[in-house]
């Protein structure tokens, strides 16, 4: 059952691509002549599509659901960072869904972790936890109750690569909106964000995670006791 589970999740996520939704002008002239949409009587948002080369549906399941969440938000995050390569001058306003899209992906992947393997620590679930150093705290003792000599390095650099982002996102709300419940100015960082070190610290933060759930799975296929 979870072997298949997770080679589900695998193949799901080795299928994904992207590409860039909006189009630019490459030149002056193309300014002049591009096409503007503009609202028009008939629009609606998910209209249907009989175009199986392009159209998508929503997965019914909530398990493969959270396969797609898991790594669309992770893949969200690194499409936009190649998008600030592509188009520099548009990096100040895509490091909110950058980091926002990373943020939510690590949460789902932890979520994942402590729903699909947390009988190996005794660890539950609680779909409302928000917090990633909770959720972080839930999936190291489930990773410790398996975790071989020489893997502590890895995990201790995810386990600061989370803290950093609860220390700067600790409601999830800070790549979302500007002021707080109060009305405050959210405080961010105020120095620079090298945004390919955050693609590549995140890609090797979810490989990480894409690793654990293979191994926790092979785990638990070998332990009857625990279907």
């Amino acid at each position: 059952m979870h072997s298949h589970r997770n080679t589900g999740l695998h193949a799901l996520r080795s299928n994904t691509t992207y590409s860039a939704m909006r189009k630019f002008p490459k030149s002056f002239s193309d300014i002049l002549t591009m096409k503007y949409r503009w609202p028009k009587k008939g629009d609606r948002l998910l209209r249907a599509s009989g175009d199986w080369e392009t159209a998508v549906h929503f997965e019914p399941h909530a398990m493969s659901r959270d396969a797609f969440l898991w790594d669309g938000y992770m893949t969200a995050g690194a499409a936009l960072i190649d998008e600030a390569e592509r188009r520099p001058h548009d990096r100040h306003g895509l490091i909110y869904p950058i980091l926002f899209n990373y943020r939510h992906g690590l949460e789902i992947a932890m979520k994942w972790t402590i729903s699909m393997y947390g009988r190996l620590g005794e660890m539950r679930l609680d779909e409302r936890d928000h917090n990633l150093l909770d959720l972080w705290n839930k999936c190291r003792t489930i990773l410790a109750s398996v975790e071989r000599p020489g893997e502590e390095e890895a995990t201790k650099a995810v386990g600061q690569v989370v803290k950093d982002f609860h220390d700067v996102d600790k409601a999830a709300t800070a790549f979302r909106y500007s002021t707080d419940k109060n009305g405050g100015t959210i405080v961010l960082p105020n120095h620079a964000i090298d945004l390919q070190n955050l693609q590549e610290v995140m890609e090797a933060v979810n490989n990480f995670f894409k690793g654990a759930d293979g191994m926790l799975s092979d785990i638990l296929s070998a332990v009857p006791d625990y279907y």
